[in-house]
């Protein structure tokens, strides 16, 4: 769910009106809520911003306890923490989301979306179809937000495809569709996780790492690589979301401040990912020391090929055809109304 500013401040306003307006019951309800976001990072503070202000909404009645730097495991282990009822929900960096919400799923196929604001399009018109799909497992959801398009960070610059596909690149272990893309494509694809990308790439295991500027930062991968070549090849897309379980033992009125809360967080974290992704592009990456590579447009024609053809092995397996079907049509009414250029 992604709401627009003037939605959001109507949000809030209903929330903060349902508490005054109403009596507030004197239980005070925890959510136990987990991320894999690194506490100190710029995604662990927009979630303390949450914090706070679900804590203000419902005049501390509702309290949320996060466990960062995934203590509580890999988002899968979250996932299963909350089945055993040990968590309330997550703050996903996309793969838990893409076991509640399937079609989210699409968001890994490379070279799909142009832009943050194609990708955002598409998100918002599925909308209906991931909250469907988070309730039929028995989640709400809260927000949905883009985290930031995937960059090729490396030990070496890599101008064409040829050097693309012979260096080692770490990829998420828990990216089933990043990783099988890459395959694909040619691409020397190495699974691994959060925790181990920064240590295998000093001891010369892998050669660089497929992320997204966020979490190039976070985890510190930014500063070890020398060079960047910005081919954006698929997008990642967080969710917000806890059990219905744990939602609807809120009170109303403070189901409607969690709401309000999470949009808010949703906001800050799209301004978050947009200016990083602006800052971290444009200068700060070069100012750690990493090059940004040129993209010359025969590289981009090769890999935009390539991407083609991955998606096509790649739909009706763990993407339905129907989907993508259904977003590529999207794209092109998205193209044809902001003038924007069709997919390569």
């Amino acid at each position: 769910m992604n709401l627009h500013r003037s939605s959001l401040v109507v949000l809030v306003a209903a929330a903060l009106t349902m508490l005054t307006g109403a009596a507030i019951a004197d239980e005070t309800y925890t959510l136990r809520l987990a991320t894999v976001a690194p506490d100190g990072s710029p995604l662990a503070n927009g979630l303390k911003r949450f914090t706070g202000d679900v804590e203000s909404f419902t005049a501390g009645h509702v309290r949320a306890k996060w466990y960062f730097n995934g203590v509580a495991g890999d988002e899968m282990e979250e996932l299963r923490r909350v089945g055993r009822d040990q968590l309330d929900g997550a703050a996903s960096g996309q793969m838990f989301c893409n076991q509640v919400m399937p079609s989210m799923r699409v968001t890994r196929l490379p070279g799909l979306f142009q832009s943050r604001d194609e990708a955002q399009d598409v998100i918002n018109r599925l909308s209906t179809t991931l909250q469907k799909e988070a309730h039929e497992h028995g989640y709400v959801l809260l927000t949905s937000v883009g985290l930031g398009p995937d960059m090729v960070l490396s030990r070496t610059p890599v101008r064409t495809m040829e050097e693309l596909r012979r260096i080692r690149l770490w990829r998420w272990d828990l990216d089933d569709e990043g990783v099988a893309t890459s395959r694909y494509m040619g691409m020397h694809a190495v699974p691994m996780s959060l925790t181990d990308a920064g240590p295998a790439y000093d001891a010369g295991k892998v050669d660089g790492f497929v992320a997204i500027p966020l979490a190039a930062v976070s985890f510190q991968w930014s500063a070890r690589a020398h060079y960047l070549t910005d081919l954006r090849t698929s997008y990642i897309w967080g969710c917000f979301v806890v059990t219905e379980k744990s939602f609807n033992r809120l009170p109303a009125n403070y189901q409607q401040a969690v709401r309000a809360a999470a949009a808010r967080a949703g906001e800050v974290f799209e301004e978050i990912g947009k200016r990083n992704d602006e800052q971290l592009l444009g200068t700060l990456f070069a100012k750690q020391g990493a090059a940004s590579v040129p993209v010359t447009g025969s590289f981009r024609a090769e890999f935009m090929a390539a991407a083609r053809d991955a998606r096509d092995k790649l739909a009706g397996k763990s993407v339905p055809r129907e989907l993508v079907d259904r977003v590529m049509q999207m794209l092109a009414d998205y193209r044809l109304e902001h003038g924007s250029k069709r997919a390569d």
